[in-house]
């Protein structure tokens, strides 16, 4: 039985809502790092190789590329995470910041958040519609901040993961998180779990951050704004930040599945290979 109260997320893509969005995050962020020793910075994250300090030197790196700052011409190891280019541009800033005690790593977030914020104060309209490459592809530069507020959300939870420091699981960035979780759907649903022609897979999210996708198969698989009538063909329900972990690879969905923090009723079959398919980003 489905929930009909429960539906689809929206953000507006104004300048202002976009910002908005990333200083809820850089807020939360902020106030989480202030309040930790330095063997927290040292603990290990859910990220391959990575500490709540090298989390920390990420997310400004990225934040440096996006204002215009050159990638540190630094020696990279071959790690074994290290798949691609962008993640090979992204370990550069790890590595030139890892001899930094953190109280340097946090005085330099506060720096560049400043800076950025006061960057992106003056976009109009028209530069967030503008056309941008993204770690999705080419789109627009609002769909690269909201990118920007999916990655910064998801890396605020890996460092409260790795300490137990629960918190922010619900207000304006973990709904763009949400948002920006939605544009994948269609994919997971259509082509990496297979889903026929006339399926409907309804994801249900009670909370923290309360929403609900629908996917439907017609043609190709996408997400549609009206609930179809009678009984989807899958009901996967989920916590939305266990739902967001298992997207991001940060546990294994299955195991989720395993232990009831995830739960699908309907065609068993469809139903688990969704749940399998889940994990699109780490």
């Amino acid at each position: 039985m489905t929930d009909p109260t429960l539906q689809r997320p929206h953000r507006p893509d104004t300048p202002q809502a976009l910002l908005g969005d990333l200083q809820d995050v850089w807020t939360s962020l902020e106030g989480l790092l202030v309040s930790l020793d330095d063997e927290d910075f040292a603990a290990p994250t859910a990220c391959p190789g990575w500490t709540v300090a090298d989390v920390v030197a990420h997310v400004v790196g990225t934040e440096l590329m996006m204002a215009g700052e050159p990638v540190p011409d630094v020696e990279v190891p071959d790690l074994p995470h290290l798949r691609n280019p962008i993640g090979r541009a992204n370990e550069s800033w790890i590595q030139e910041r890892r001899p930094w005690p953190p109280s340097r790593l946090v005085e330099e977030f506060r720096s560049v958040i400043a800076r950025r914020t006061a960057e992106l104060s003056d976009l109009s309209q028209a530069d967030v519609d503008a056309p941008s490459w993204t770690p999705a592809g080419d789109d627009t530069l609002g769909r690269f901040l909201q990118i920007r507020t999916f990655d910064t959300w998801i890396h605020e939870l890996d460092i409260r993961d790795a300490l137990g420091s629960s918190g922010h699981e619900s207000g304006p960035a973990a709904l763009r998180t949400l948002v920006e979780v939605g544009n994948a759907l269609g994919f997971l649903v259509g082509k990496r779990a297979g889903a026929p022609e006339g399926a409907w897979v309804r994801i249900e999210l009670p909370g923290p951050e309360a929403a609900a996708f629908d996917v439907v198969v017609d043609g190709r698989a996408q997400l549609v704004d009206d609930r179809p009538g009678g009984e989807p063909s899958v009901l996967l329900s989920a916590g939305s930040t266990e739902f967001v972990r298992c997207v991001a690879g940060r546990v294994d969905p299955m195991d989720s599945l395993a232990e009831g923090r995830t739960t699908v009723l309907g065609d068993e079959d469809l139903g688990r290979r969704l749940v399998a398919a889940l994990p699109y980003t780490i």
